[in-house]
């Protein structure tokens, strides 16, 4: 460091020090011809300058820097590796995700990335893999690895680093965009009230997320319930497709009902088995949530609507979908389906199908105002169209 001469030094009692809480002291100094001030950590020494154009070379900014070019170097020396070695390997667009990988990797990254804060430019998969970024453990062990076979995701090339994926997409041109460019952009598509950008291609892209995070909705509230006799269970295909159907005119709630009122007759015959292998206690509660939903239309029941359980925990994915994007609150589980998409269908089409009356661009910004009308911005050519909704 070039050497600094000390005009003034006192303690200013309304500093403290980001890094140990330290109080500070406040400096005015000159380097040379240069005036500089800023305060300085009364114990590590930390500073923090008044211009913002220079930088801290206390011990712990230090540390941080050479961590930060040993993974920039490690990252570098991957890329060095694999340049050539797999010409096969697939670039995405961020915006050519499937709407599901979009919205799970914002339930991974909204949490743990932020411009204030330092993070590292990978995913640490084997830290936070327990985590409920969606409904149930192998819903979100299935999306890993397909993001793996599809090259979205691919690993940090050291024995030391299993678990560790790197984001492989572009984003705006830009090859190995940061993790931070990434999340933002996954923000302003998921956040913004469509105003910003939309993160799907279609309308039934949305409403088929719907269908598939309700459905492990209910296969995370059935292992729920069999974890209190300690009985194993999980979803297949055919379970699926009868929850599919029910969804397609029950609530999610009534549907935790039926599966409710099934197990506890499965329960009290001794049916369950403590392993579900083969399927086993899949294949009987969907064979009796099947009988039961056929005599309910046969003699006319009303099936009951249970609300959310309090004590199962939302998965990131579903408050991200169901109360940041579409704006629904616990409303979204005690109505069909079918009732619910009545409401969204018109707006999501408008926006998936939306293009500049000028030059057919789809680069557009958003004005959106629900009572009076929708204001589009080409970024290409400069038209401006109104749409009123009334």
């Amino acid at each position: 460091m070039l050497p600094l001469h000390i005009l003034q030094k006192q303690l200013d009692e309304s500093a403290f020090c980001p890094l140990c809480k330290g109080s500070m002291y406040w400096i005015e100094a000159e380097q040379y011809d240069r005036e500089l001030n800023f305060h300085e950590c009364s114990y590590c020494e930390h500073r923090i300058y008044a211009d913002q154009k220079q930088s801290c070379h206390c011990e712990s900014c230090e540390k941080n820097k050479r961590k930060l070019i040993k993974e920039a170097l490690s990252k570098e020396s991957y890329n060095l590796k694999n340049k050539g070695k797999d010409k096969d390997m697939v670039e995405h667009k961020l915006n050519q995700l499937s709407f599901i990988q979009k919205l799970f990797l914002l339930s991974i990254l909204d949490d743990q990335v932020s411009e204030s804060s330092h993070h590292h430019e990978y995913i640490d998969w084997e830290k936070i893999k327990y985590v409920p970024f969606s409904p149930n453990y192998q819903y979100q062990k299935r999306l890993i690895n397909q993001m793996l076979d599809q090259q979205i995701l691919i690993s940090r090339d050291s024995a030391d680093t299993a678990g560790q994926y790197y984001i492989n997409v572009r984003l705006d041109g830009y090859s190995e965009p940061s993790l931070y460019s990434i999340t933002f952009r996954l923000r302003q598509w998921f956040y913004e009230n469509l105003s910003q950008g939309i993160p799907f291609k279609s309308a039934d892209e949305v409403k088929d997320a719907i269908y598939e995070l309700l459905y492990e909705k209910i296969v995370q509230f059935m292992q729920y319930y069999c974890r209190l006799w300690q009985v194993q269970i999980s979803g297949n295909n055919s379970f699926k497709a009868l929850c599919y159907r029910l969804l397609d005119s029950l609530a999610c709630g009534q549907i935790f009902y039926l599966v409710q009122t099934a197990l506890d007759y499965l329960h009290s015959k001794k049916l369950l088995q403590l392993r579900n292998e083969k399927f086993i206690n899949t294949n009987l509660l969907k064979k009796t949530v099947e009988q039961y939903r056929e005599r309910g239309l046969q003699e006319k029941w009303v099936t009951t609507t249970l609300p959310h359980p309090p004590q199962i925990p939302f998965s990131g994915m579903a408050e991200i979908l169901f109360f940041r994007f579409l704006g629904y609150d616990e409303m979204m589980f005690v109505q069909p389906v079918w009732k619910i998409w009545e409401k969204i269908e018109p707006r999501l089409k408008f926006y998936a199908l939306k293009r500049c009356m000028h030059c057919g661009s789809d680069e557009l910004d958003i004005e959106y105002d629900a009572h009076n009308h929708i204001s589009l911005f080409c970024r290409t050519c400069k038209q401006q169209d109104h749409y009123f909704t009334r």
